[in-house]
């Protein structure tokens, strides 16, 4: 007997055909889980005090736990407070790093996204929003939150090289896994800022056979692979960021800041580039130890050789990557300082970037989609005049990373 024809008339077809074309096409209409990894200061941090003693008579000595970062108004109304709750003490002799005395600290909602949907929620509109308009986006398009779509807020003052810091990047790897095996799909990484930093730590330690098994791709947004200039600013000077508290009054805590000598310009990268200039000399990225040394901060050298090691290669991380980010903003690259020494702020040069990340440290992603760099894709996606914090919330921006997820982005301004 001749073999019939197949029929394509959807009306023929057994239930049992039509049943599982619907499942694969329901599970392909279902987008991979995301995990997001924040940046450097965009996450909220919590903390309980019981201090011995204070900085001023205005300080409160206990509290229970309390939103530390952030909380806008303990920031500007008590910055002397604030500044010594927050900062690290470093132990030269141990090469340990800790909390103050009698602060105790923890990262709220880790797996979730709460953490740095919104950094102080007392704001009015939303004054303090990071992830909220991505995190939107995400969930309109299908993701559920704490299921599909999870986030990984740490404790942004220590890097990978710290116990604190080690501990975050075990969780990392663990909550990637946790939710790749629940919703059985490789997990999509989106990072920005620092947050790449911390990916492109992990994705470095991990076995090829680990990366293919549980990651999909990874979408990093505006990394700094090559650290940015505006640290040494803050070391030597301190750096208000724009906000209305004096720049002093905050440097002792910015230099306690593991994260900030990791965030630093990289030697290999940046060369001998004039960084920091004074009267008497100039310094650039090869000039660490007189750099140190001159601000009175010789422990930053310790500090420095702590993290240089971490991810200063910028070697590729071995899973598909669309690396993301934007130029055309003006972004400080040199800091001249007058006879006064290091306790007036400079006189500022930019250059390009994105107006906290140098251009030539953000272009070192370029360098993956070399036809010898890894194995697996790696494409440049390239945006102009977007700035750092911009970078998540611009629509063009999720536009592009949503269609890089295989989701729908967000049509109009």
């Amino acid at each position: 007997h001749p073999i019939p024809p197949i029929s394509t008339d959807p009306t023929m077809a057994p239930p049992h055909f039509l049943i599982f074309c619907a499942a694969v096409a329901a599970a392909a209409a279902v987008p991979s889980p995301v995990v997001i990894v924040p940046g450097d200061g965009s996450n909220q941090l919590e903390a309980r005090i019981d201090k011995p003693s204070t900085v001023s008579w205005r300080c409160t000595k206990k509290q229970d736990w309390f939103r530390l970062w952030l909380d806008t108004s303990n920031l500007l109304l008590a910055t002397d407070c604030w500044a010594d709750n927050i900062r690290l003490l470093y132990d030269e002799e141990k090469d340990l790093l800790s909390n103050n005395v009698g602060v105790f600290t923890r990262v709220p909602d880790f797996g979730g996204t709460s953490a740095f949907e919104e950094l102080d929620p007392s704001l009015p509109l939303h004054a303090s929003a990071a992830f909220r308009k991505m995190v939107q986006q995400f969930v309109s398009a299908g993701l559920v939150r704490n299921a599909t779509l999870r986030g990984a807020p740490y404790d942004f003052r220590y890097a990978p090289s710290s116990d604190v810091g080690a501990a975050y990047i075990d969780q990392l790897r663990a909550l990637i896994e946790q939710t790749a095996n629940a919703t059985g799909k490789r997990v999509s990484i989106v990072s920005h800022s620092m947050g790449c930093l911390q990916t492109l730590y992990l994705l470095n330690q991990q076995a090829q056979s680990w990366k293919d098994k549980y990651v999909e791709k990874w979408i990093p947004l505006s990394g700094p692979y090559g650290g940015a200039a505006k640290e040494l600013r803050l070391h030597a000077s301190g750096d208000n960021e724009g906000l209305p508290v004096h720049a002093l009054t905050i440097r002792e805590e910015q230099r306690s800041y593991e994260t900030n000598f990791w965030l630093a310009p990289v030697p290999r990268w940046f060369g001998d580039r004039v960084i920091v200039s004074t009267p008497a000399r100039n310094y650039t990225a090869q000039d660490y130890s007189d750099f140190f040394d001159d601000i009175g901060f010789p422990a930053g050298k310790k500090l420095l050789r702590r993290v240089e090691g971490l991810t200063s290669k910028v070697n590729a991380p071995g899973v598909d990557v669309v690396c993301m980010y934007s130029l055309g903003v003006s972004t400080p690259l040199h800091f001249k300082y007058g006879e006064d020494g290091f306790d007036n702020a400079p006189a500022i040069t930019s250059g390009d970037g994105d107006g906290t990340v140098n251009d030539i440290s953000l272009r070192l992603c370029d360098r993956w989609a070399d036809d010898k760099a890894q194995d697996r894709s790696a494409k440049v996606l390239r945006f102009s005049n977007i700035s750092h914090q911009g970078m998540l919330t611009n629509d063009a921006v999720l536009r592009a990373l949503m269609a890089e997820l295989g989701m729908a982005g967000p049509t109009s301004s």
